[in-house]
């Protein structure tokens, strides 16, 4: 593997942690009041996926949302190692902390309705999907689960969905016609519920923002598929999200089916400003949002539905993107003129602010320990360029920027080997080792706009990767 990527590494790693927590994290958590606004939240009586029922084209996804359920189809206990066939290639895969026998990253064509899997070597698009019955879902941000199985994608407008990353785990029969019917390309998006790789799709319909996304992190034994899926939105009438209803809710999606198992409404992070903007889990399948701009808040919701609302730095600090690193750490960008971006670190409750550069897209950690982030021109600071530049977790130092052409960065992944991808209007791939040679680029997008972990190595860094 290139760059320090211990996707390999990393299966040895979590098997030596068989009794930890979920997803192979630590014991590290994110508690604590210190003065901070607290609160532990029962079952929520809000919102529950706009009444509606998680519908399929595969048999997952029948019976209603319901909020309040406790339950899980986790196995319990620690993250299991099972190994099962690759369909495909004809080897074992690792069931747990990801694989290193393919590579994708799903970026969201925002005005198109869809989402495009490009292969992140070959770098074709194998796969374009509609992600919402009516294709006018605007989706956005995107998630991989552990094992790169499966991606599940948020609809700005309301919905989540999930796609087989593979055909092997497609159900040949989904769409009732015998044979696999999927995508095989840009060119060839088939119909809603005509694509067999439609793994599930749950409707939050009073939802007029719904932005962040990501796996839980933790694996069924006998599925071999992440068991939790999260996300968080809001509404109130307005088709920007701004204003509507007081608070955001946050809500487990079982991985499987689609249902929701249960909901909470965080009190004190408003659904103002587009309500949650971003989120990621932590090493303990903690879900952490923040919001956009100024003024917001960070939020950390725990799988036992108990929450924590922290403010952010002020001095004009402007969240935007959101990474956990491997140290459980939530690290967000900004726009807020001379601060690009900040950590937190949440056993001693305190930030730690990165000055030097203008961020308005993503951030996350690479194979090798470098914090990736995008940065912006037009907002001031020193730096004040289109492009990605990176920062030393340790000692803060901002590293050289690399310019990305097409306007400005929102998209930053790193993908199974290392590479660092910024998206624009067109995905571009980059070596991280000076001089960051450009390798590649993917023009054949639809109005592009994802930021969040859209190959999946953020979850796995984060849950099998974890420093000390």
């Amino acid at each position: 593997m290139r760059h320090g990527s211990t996707t390999t590494a990393a299966t040895a790693f979590c098997a030596m942690l068989a009794g930890a927590s979920a997803g192979c994290g630590d014991d590290r958590g994110a508690s604590g009041d210190g003065g901070l606004f607290t609160t532990a939240s029962a079952t929520a009586s809000g919102p529950t996926g706009g009444g509606g029922t998680a519908t399929a084209g595969a048999s997952a996804g029948s019976g209603q949302a319901t909020a309040g359920a406790t339950t899980s189809t986790s196995s319990g206990g620690g993250p299991k190692f099972d190994v099962t066939p690759d369909g495909d290639l004809g080897g074992p895969i690792d069931c747990e902390c990801g694989n290193d026998a393919w590579s994708y990253i799903w970026i969201a064509n925002s005005q198109q309705g869809t989402v495009s899997k490009i292969n992140t070597q070959t770098m074709t698009e194998e796969g374009r999907y509609l992600v919402r019955p009516d294709g006018a879902g605007n989706p956005s941000r995107t998630s991989v689960s552990l094992g790169g199985r499966a991606m599940a994608v948020a609809n700005r407008y309301g919905g989540v969905t999930k796609i087989w990353a593979r055909t092997q785990f497609c159900d040949p029969m989904a769409n009732g016609v015998p044979g696999l019917q999927t995508s095989t390309g840009p060119n060839d998006v088939l119909p809603w519920g005509e694509d067999d790789c439609l793994a599930w799709y749950t409707p939050f319909d009073d939802y007029t923002t719904q932005r962040p996304i990501a796996w839980g992190g933790q694996i069924d034994e006998a599925t071999c598929d992440d068991t939790v899926v999260w996300t968080a939105g809001c509404g109130g009438g307005f088709t920007d999200g701004f204003g509507g209803w007081p608070a955001v809710f946050v809500h487990r999606l079982d991985g499987a089916t689609g249902q929701v198992l249960s909901s909470v409404e965080v009190q004190g992070f408003s659904c103002s400003g587009l309500g949650a903007y971003g989120g990621a889990v932590d090493p303990d399948g903690n879900f952490w949002i923040s919001h956009n701009g100024s003024g917001g808040k960070l939020a950390v919701i725990r799988p036992d539905d108990t929450y924590t609302v922290y403010d952010i730095p002020g001095n004009g600090f402007a969240p935007y993107g959101i990474t956990v690193d491997n140290e459980g750490r939530p690290w967000l960008s900004s726009y807020g003129g001379d601060l690009g971006a900040a950590v937190f670190d949440p056993v001693t409750e305190t930030w730690q602010t990165v000055p030097g550069f203008a961020s308005q897209g993503g951030i996350q950690q690479g194979a090798d320990g470098r914090i990736w982030v995008a940065t912006v021109a037009g907002f001031g600071g020193t730096l004040n360029q289109n492009g990605i530049v990176w920062i030393d977790p340790d000692t803060l130092t901002v590293g050289d920027a690399i310019p990305v052409p097409g306007g400005t960065v929102k998209g930053i992944s790193i993908d199974m080997e290392g590479y660092v991808w910024a998206v624009t209007g067109s995905a571009y791939k980059f070596d991280p080792d000076a001089p960051y040679t450009q390798i590649g680029v993917y023009s054949g997008l639809t109005g592009p706009y994802t930021y969040s972990d859209m190959t999946g190595w953020g979850l796995q860094n984060a849950t099998c990767n974890p420093a000390g």
